[in-house]
């Protein structure tokens, strides 16, 4: 099963974007999170952070997932490498789908009846489904570019 395809079988079984990314990206790269913490970590990120419509929660866990794989564990540590990947995600992020922001990509407000009709009759298969699968594989491929330049700096 590609990378993708378990973020969408993850997203909809009932996890939301962010959980659903992470815990993808998470699995393939086997990135160093306790499977005990994904999708935990992720969990209030979904909906543009607890449903706010701000950042998308699949952003966030694209970011959380290049952090795993590439962030230091020290102050002395470089942050260049995770600054650099992230702000590539990030930037490809919005022009590939023109905003970063939940209630901008969906059209809908998540903390109304009718917004949360939306996304569960339509929202969530046409918009969010592709949207947390780019997600899932744009972080892996970024992180897996990040990490062969390293090595390639390194011989």
């Amino acid at each position: 099963m590609s990378l993708e395809e378990v973020a969408i079988r993850s997203f909809n079984s009932g996890l939301n974007c962010a959980e659903s990314v992470l815990t993808a990206v998470n699995k393939e790269l086997k990135a160093g999170a306790a499977n005990s913490v994904v999708p935990r970590i992720a969990t209030g990120f979904g909906g543009g952070i607890s449903r706010n419509g701000d950042v998308c929660g699949a952003v966030t866990a694209g970011v959380m997932a290049i952090s795993l794989a590439l962030g230091r564990d020290k102050a002395e540590q470089s942050r260049e490498p995770c600054y650099g990947a992230v702000d590539r995600f990030y930037n490809d992020f919005r022009a590939r789908f023109g905003s970063c922001r939940c209630r901008e990509l969906t059209n809908a407000n998540l903390k109304t009846p009718e917004g949360f009709t939306a996304y569960k009759t339509e929202v969530h298969a046409e918009v969010c489904v592709p949207i947390a699968a780019w997600a899932a594989k744009t972080a892996r491929e970024i992180i897996e570019d990040a990490l062969a330049r390293a090595d390639n700096q390194r011989e």
